[in-house]
């Protein structure tokens, strides 16, 4: 019975810690966590981090050997695109979120060369990636053909017009 009454106090004095803690917060706390939060989202779509890891993925594609050279091509120029933006102004230009607000208000968002994108294809290019890494390590007896073939489909098939199609297909038969 005793520990019951212990248990139920230790909750009660956790419940009580909680509820004074949101108590205390006053408004100018608020603005502060909404600020760090700020701050959280733009540490998350780093500029710089998408770019490090776009250049990783050209060495990968690199080992992979030349079925992927089109893939290539597209992700080294989507990277020197945003290089070129960032380097204009990197304390603007520092996070994603940035670079997709102000093409969106200045109306190129949907530009063919437009940074916006460029980020959707990077984005698009590690997902391919991802998903034929992936099948290369379930399935090392299958041809690397097949495979790009099946993540291809699954991931940038779907965005590509048929002379796009055309160009992939005709790029894997070499």
């Amino acid at each position: 019975m005793e520990r019951e009454r212990e248990k139920m106090e230790s909750g009660k004095s956790e419940l009580r810690m909680a509820m004074e803690e949101l108590c205390l917060l006053s408004s100018s706390d608020v603005e502060d966590q909404q600020q760090e939060e700020e701050q959280q989202q733009q540490q998350r779509s780093s500029t710089m981090d998408l770019l490090c890891v776009s250049k990783q993925l050209l060495h990968v594609l690199d080992e992979i050997g030349p079925t992927l050279l089109v893939l290539r091509q597209d992700i080294q120029q989507n990277i020197q695109r945003l290089e070129d933006l960032h380097a204009r102004d990197s304390s603007k230009y520092a996070s994603l979120t940035a670079i997709v607000t102000g093409e969106v208000e200045e109306g190129i968002s949907k530009k063919t060369n437009s940074c916006t994108r460029a980020t959707i294809w990077l984005s698009r290019s590690m997902n391919f990636s991802l998903h034929l890494l992936e099948r290369l390590m379930k399935n090392p007896e299958k041809s690397l053909k097949e495979m790009v073939e099946e993540a291809y489909k699954i991931t940038l098939k779907p965005f590509h017009g048929w002379i796009s199609s055309a160009a992939y297909r005709l790029q894997t038969v070499r």
